[in-house]
């Protein structure tokens, strides 16, 4: 493949799983197995089972369906983490966290906003938080296997079907993906839509850069519990003071 092809920003060495390949296992069937097996994990994560095993429904339902589809072409969205990646991984939550205040503060100004319940829930208490922050672990490695996912569903749909070109496939995998995300978070922030949308789905195009250079999922998820436990740690911080 010609490097032409790639954003200036990827790895040359290395291509996204599934999306060029002569038999993909992203054709239609397996992507609509794929996509309801997220809405399943994800309905039961919001509206269904309780306890323990609620925090894994974003993993347990989509890598199930990944691995029904793809064989063992499943880990192809696992990599090796590599020295280089901690400098994208520190840079990256940076600029996250930079670009996920700014967003708030502007979006606070210009609407309404709600906050997020998990942060209102610490009660100052160390050895309540801890329980908390060791399940956001399972939560957000779900949800970035129900970002990513998608992702490359659309890449592979862009280039196959869409007969689009790889770097114009990619935008539009970003893009979706990014809404889809902030679409999960609709209830979390009661239903605002340019809260969730608007808001998240940008925070989340910045939490993509990562997985988009290394093909890694490790590397975005690792930023995600970096950014997430940032902003937990600042609202329990806030907590001891009331």
């Amino acid at each position: 493949m010609k490097n032409s092809t790639f954003f200036r920003f990827e790895r040359k060495n290395d291509d996204f799983p599934f999306y060029n390949e002569l038999q993909s296992p992203l054709n239609l069937k397996n992507s609509l197995i794929i996509l309801i097996a997220i809405a399943v994990g994800f309905a039961l994560f919001i509206f269904g089972v309780g306890g323990p095993v609620q925090p894994f429904m974003n993993v347990i339902f989509p890598l199930a369906a990944l691995i029904f589809v793809a064989r063992s072409g499943w880990t192809s969205i696992f990599r090796k983490l590599v020295a280089k990646d901690i400098i994208l991984i520190i840079g990256t939550y940076i600029v996250n966290l930079i670009v996920t205040f700014s967003v708030g503060i502007l979006i606070s100004k210009l609407f309404s906003v709600s906050s997020n319940p998990a942060t209102e829930g610490f009660n100052g208490n160390f050895a309540d938080a801890i329980p908390f922050f060791l399940q956001t672990i399972p939560m957000l490695f779900g949800e970035e296997l129900i970002t990513i996912l998608p992702f490359l569903i659309v890449l592979t749909v862009g280039v196959k079907k869409l007969k689009m070109s790889r770097k114009s496939a990619i935008v539009l995998a970003c893009v979706v993906s990014a809404i889809l995300f902030g679409a999960y978070h609709l209830e979390t922030y009661n239903w605002n839509i340019v809260q969730a949308i608007l808001g998240i789905g940008i925070a989340r195009i910045v939490l993509l850069y990562p997985y988009l250079k290394t093909k890694n999922i490790w590397t975005s998820f690792i930023v995600h519990v970096m950014n997430d436990w940032t902003l937990f740690a600042l609202a329990f911080v806030s907590s001891m003071h009331h």
